[in-house]
């Protein structure tokens, strides 16, 4: 298997898992709505996956910008759109966040980095790049969307070695994806090296797998508010839900909006 058709692959197994997921739509929707109620300037999505967000943002009406490094998301973020026809409204574009020169169509009001994508960034120097790259690109008083998984044990991924099913997904051709989770941890570094395991079986009982080795960094809540000070951010507010609940002990997200 190439790169391309691995990377296709692993956008397309992602795409079965998350196309459906719509807890936190409506949230983007009403936010990038009471910012910008006439839809003057675009909006910026940081790791933006196969378009589940950034479609229903074009369908709301909104310029959206999306960036990812995976050219398979971005092949399916534009297949999104199409089957939506908003294709018009979608620019997808391939890019790192931490380099966020050659992104088009700014200002922008709002940026946003979704459900953890945070933690692909796997270390302080990472982080600030990104946060010091999406600033200059907001207007003033913009706003920024962090919306991270709060470091709790029974939040973070596998650690120890063992091996978890994390989801089984119907595909199209009548096989079925069953996605499975293992990892290690570093705590001295809040790193966790984790490994994606997806097994399709076909309807003639052939199993194919392709795997992902994933490094992500744990975020605390302190650690993400001193990151967005040095960065030059505000925080405005901490929400623990998409229904902007306050943040405790029982959250399981942990939004930051910060504003330039």
């Amino acid at each position: 298997m190439t790169t391309i058709e691995r990377d296709k692959r692993l956008a397309h197994y992602y795409d079965l898992e998350y196309r459906d997921y719509t807890e936190d739509i409506d949230f983007y929707v009403q936010l990038a709505d009471a910012l910008d109620p006439d839809r003057r300037l675009p909006v910026l999505e940081l790791g933006c996956g196969t378009g589940r967000i950034a479609v229903a943002l074009a369908e709301a009406g909104f310029r959206v910008t999306c960036v990812d490094m995976s050219e398979g998301m971005l092949e399916h973020c534009r297949h999104a759109a199409a089957a939506k026809g908003v294709e018009a409204l979608v620019t997808p574009v391939q890019a790192d966040m931490r380099d966020l020169a050659d992104v088009p169509e700014g200002p922008y009001n709002l940026a946003f980095c979704a459900l953890n994508t945070f933690a692909y960034l796997d270390g302080t120097a990472a982080q600030t790049s990104m946060l010091a790259a999406v600033h200059p690109l907001l207007v003033q008083h913009g706003i920024l969307v962090l919306d991270l998984t709060p470091p709790w044990p029974h939040l973070l991924p596998p650690s120890d070695g063992e091996l978890i099913q994390q989801g089984t997904y119907p595909d199209s051709d009548g096989s079925l994806v069953r996605k499975l989770v293992t990892g290690t941890s570093d705590l001295s570094t809040q790193t966790y090296n984790v490994t994606l395991l997806y097994d399709a079986e076909s309807t003639t009982g052939a199993l194919t797998r392709i795997s992902q080795d994933l490094t992500l960094h744990a975020t605390g809540r302190y650690e993400m508010e001193l990151l967005l000070k040095l960065a030059r951010f505000d925080l405005e507010d901490l929400y623990g839900s998409y229904g902007l609940d306050d943040f405790n002990d029982s959250s399981e997200r942990m939004i930051f909006i910060a504003r330039t």
